[in-house]
């Protein structure tokens, strides 16, 4: 079972290098085909350059062969040898045509396709288009030329007193179409050339680009590999701060979060092992006390009256070991608890009368006078969501600590009320437990909280972790834990906690 879940978290768990190259290598390698188009099309630009320069030449030369004969007709003479020069071409096909102003064949092919008419453009300017002549796609150069033709018309003189009336004949300017074609073989293999010799070094340099990729991010992550090594190389009492001088920028941030986590673990520690030397002196106590008295009692000239009274201090004694035992254990529950806690509405009033009813004997035994005011059980406002155990823990561990710390004398008597209060503004529950006792100094109200300390001037016999266990569990519910005096202006002032839940009763 434990391998199993061990290969899905190994399924699961991402690798960061393999994540970097996979971000890095797939811009790569889709952009490799957009470079393949954006080069053929490159190549069609610089193929198609060359052999359109050779087409407006020959468009242009044969526009120069296109005369007015003596008859005032057009005249086209293309020499035998320079139309075979036109024609030999060992990979094309070339075709021209020349067409006269009345749309008569002058010279070339008769079915090479015409341009538009608003192609028509100025004398001997030449126009390059694609075009398709016999089922293949070709490559046409054209030029309009224009001629003056004599007319048949004439044009009278206005006549004058001394001269006579004269004609004289009109010229008329007349546009001959000259065009030269040829097919695209030798454009494509030309482009197709340029692609080779662009393409085919990056068959090459493309797996070089991947295999430097990796190379960079291997060194380039390596500064988190020498971190790792020089972690695992600690001793486990080691917790001193990593150097964070000696690590790239990029993973500073997260060598201080490892050192502040290192700081905090070191307090901690230190925390428990002062409170493992705490819980170790303060069981001794009453230990070496029980083997005191146990000693006392195995005397063989022990008499009747000091057995009894060896038995009365081994039962004390025992109490005391068994209270500090329980106060440790819910201490540790409290701690222990947080998120995983089982919650549900509880009664503050309910558990508040549960625990006064419980506290009551110990406060009669001490003259004390136990009282309860504010909301009665079953209202909304009085319910708590958290865990009923953990709170009554909290609720009777400041009835204790009240009744502890409060004398009580004929001159002036014991008094211990615990009340429940709503905010009348944000609604929140508040539980406060007020005595008439000695109080606490403000030097020492905070110092009251920390496992096993007892404030100064009192002589009473306690754990030092009853009020430990209040402020853990009020925080795991999301409250908070104040303590005033409950009578500034008598001596004593006593001592009033004040315990105040957040709105909603409860984390």
């Amino acid at each position: 079972m434990k391998s199993q879940q061990w290969s899905l978290f190994k399924r699961e768990q991402r690798s960061l290098f393999g994540e970097i190259l996979d971000w890095m290598l797939t811009p790569l390698l889709l952009l490799w085909p957009v470079s393949l188009a954006l080069t053929w099309l490159v190549a069609q630009g610089l193929a198609n350059k060359p052999f359109d320069r050779a087409l407006l030449y020959n468009a242009q030369a044969l526009a120069q062969l296109v005369k007015v004969g003596p008859d005032h007709r057009v005249l086209f003479n293309l020499p035998q040898p320079a139309s075979e020069l036109l024609r030999a071409d060992e990979s094309d096909l070339v075709y021209f045509q020349v067409i006269g102003p009345k749309g008569e064949l002058l010279g070339g092919d008769r079915d090479l396709p015409q341009p538009e008419d608003e192609d028509k453009t100025a004398n001997y300017e030449v126009r390059l288009r694609d075009d398709e002549m016999r089922g293949l796609e070709v490559r046409v150069a054209s030029t309009w030329v224009s001629l003056e033709v004599l007319s048949t018309e004439t044009e009278a003189s206005p006549p004058t007193a001394s001269t006579a009336v004269h004609a004289k004949p009109l010229t008329t300017p007349r546009l001959v179409l000259v065009q030269v074609a040829e097919t695209r073989e030798k454009r494509s293999v030309l482009a197709a050339e340029i692609i080779k010799g662009v393409m085919l070094p990056q068959f090459a340099i493309l797996p070089l680009a991947v295999l430097l990729v990796w190379l960079a991010l291997v060194r380039g992550i390596k500064p988190l590999s020498q971190l790792e090594e020089r972690i695992r190389a600690r001793k486990p009492d080691d917790l001193s701060p990593l150097d964070e001088k000696a690590v790239p920028m990029e993973v500073a941030p997260l060598v201080s979060s490892v050192n502040d986590l290192l700081e905090r673990l070191k307090d901690s520690i230190a925390i428990q092992k002062r409170f493992l030397a705490d819980a170790a002196h303060q069981l001794k106590t009453p230990l070496a006390g029980l083997r005191m008295q146990a000693d006392l009692a195995q005397r063989n000239d022990a008499g009747e009256e000091e057995l009894k009274h060896s038995l009365k201090q081994i039962g004390r004694a025992s109490v005391q070991a068994t209270h500090t035992v329980n106060q440790l254990l819910s201490l540790a529950r409290a701690e222990g608890g947080g998120a995983n806690l089982s919650r549900q509405p509880c009664d503050m009033v309910a558990m508040l009368s549960d625990v006064l009813q419980d506290a009551l004997p110990r406060a009669l035994d001490k003259g004390l006078d136990l009282g309860y005011e504010g909301a009665e059980a079953g209202s909304p406002d009085v319910q708590v969501h958290g865990n009923p155990v953990l709170l009554k823990e909290m609720v009777r561990n400041l009835v204790d600590n009240a009744i502890h710390y409060t004398p009580s004398t004929s001159e002036r008597p014991g008094v211990i009320t615990v009340r429940t209060l709503v905010d009348p503004y944000s609604h929140a529950l508040v539980i406060q437990v007020e005595d008439n006792g000695p109080g606490i100094a403000p030097a020492e109200r905070d110092r009251v909280f920390e496992p096993f300390y007892r404030a100064l001037g009192t002589n009473v016999d306690g754990s030092g972790l009853g009020l430990p266990i209040v402020l853990e569990i009020a925080h795991q519910h999301g409250a908070t834990v104040s303590i005033e005096a409950a009578h500034p202006s008598q001596t004593p002032p006593g001592a009033c906690f004040t315990v105040r839940f957040s709105r909603g009763g409860g984390a």
